[in-house]
């Protein structure tokens, strides 16, 4: 593919810039903004919250509640192009939270459209990522691993899977297949939702905050066993057509196997899909972490380190 062609879409051309890059530890540079299109497949389900969160209660979070259960987004993806190894397979899921300390957000269950959640408190709370080449660009998903980890603390484990993603029936199904460490994690045969009539369709063209999105477990999870990075907030934007329909049992079936960083999570918290989305023009753009901050504001609370040290408050107390 020819420099020209890449991240051809005119959406992209805010960022044809670089404002920063990160050489990660195989010496593989990630640019910043980091570039990603793809074609997608969005599944939206329920989990017990009480459940889940007892895996996550060290984070200064609480999930968001629809209708008394948390949601479980899981993403399925197909990046055609991407600044962190070019196309390679991925599937990832997170939920929504919001700070401790306010009160926690509670949103009604109305329709299965009520797993979109909109309201502008709710946080991404990334949980599990596991990823594997296309047959025709190895290499690939480890340099996504390793990047994703470095950069954004991505709790992508560090083993890439064997993973397919195929659209069949003249591209009204999607297959998607993963396996991980010997055993299968997860399988999933959908019908796209606009390939039949009664399907949403909804542009999308979104530009988050700063630190809305949260890239891992709280110490990486790796206290855990769950091969977490570390956590850093970030924002990004993204811009597609989601093509959205209800969970359809009679023609859609998702089935989680017997690894143990993917799958055995979600069976542990008894994930009902809802609804599900497809789209084929996502364009994604994720910013540098605000974790990171300059000179003159570090300088600032350090100076107020040393005032209350020089106060007689020991440092481990700061």
């Amino acid at each position: 593919m020819s420099l020209s062609k890449r991240f051809a879409d005119a959406w992209f051309r805010q960022y044809d810039e670089p404002t920063d890059g990160f050489v990660d530890s195989a010496g593989f540079m990630s640019r910043i903004p980091l570039r990603l299109e793809s074609s997608n497949v969005f599944l939206y389900g329920t989990v017990d919250a009480e459940k889940m969160w007892k895996e996550f209660e060290d984070e200064a979070f609480v999930p968001v509640l629809v209708g008394g259960k948390a949601v479980l987004n899981i993403w399925f993806n197909n990046f055609t192009d991407t600044d962190c190894g070019g196309e390679y397979w991925e599937t990832w899921y997170n939920t929504f939270v919001t700070p401790k300390g306010e009160p926690q957000l509670e949103l009604p269950f109305e329709t299965p459209f009520s797993m979109l959640i909109q309201d502008p408190r709710s946080l991404v709370y990334l949980q599990r990522v596991i990823c594997g080449d296309t047959p025709r660009n190895p290499g690939a998903a480890l340099k996504a691993i390793t990047g994703g980890r470095s950069v954004f603390g991505f709790p992508k484990h560090p083993m890439p899977a064997t993973v397919r993603y195929a659209y069949t029936q003249e591209g009204k199904n999607v297959e998607f297949d993963a396996s991980h460490g010997g055993k299968d994690a997860v399988s999933l045969r959908l019908r796209v939702p606009e390939a039949d009539d009664g399907a949403v369709s909804l542009p999308f063209e979104i530009k988050s905050g700063p630190d809305v999105c949260i890239g891992g477990p709280r110490l990486g999870g790796t206290h855990k066993g769950d091969n977490g990075a570390h956590q850093v907030r970030y924002g990004q934007a993204f811009k597609c057509t989601q093509h959205l329909k209800p969970w359809d049992s009679k023609m859609d079936s998702i089935t989680f196997g017997g690894d143990s960083h993917y799958a055995a999570p979600i069976k542990r918290w008894d994930f009902e899909p809802v609804l599900k989305a497809h789209t084929t023009d996502m364009k994604i753009a994720a910013f540098k972490p605000v974790n990171w901050i300059s000179g003159s504001e570090a300088a600032a609370i350090v100076k107020d380190h040393e005032q209350k040290i020089a106060a007689g408050i020991m440092a481990g107390a700061l």
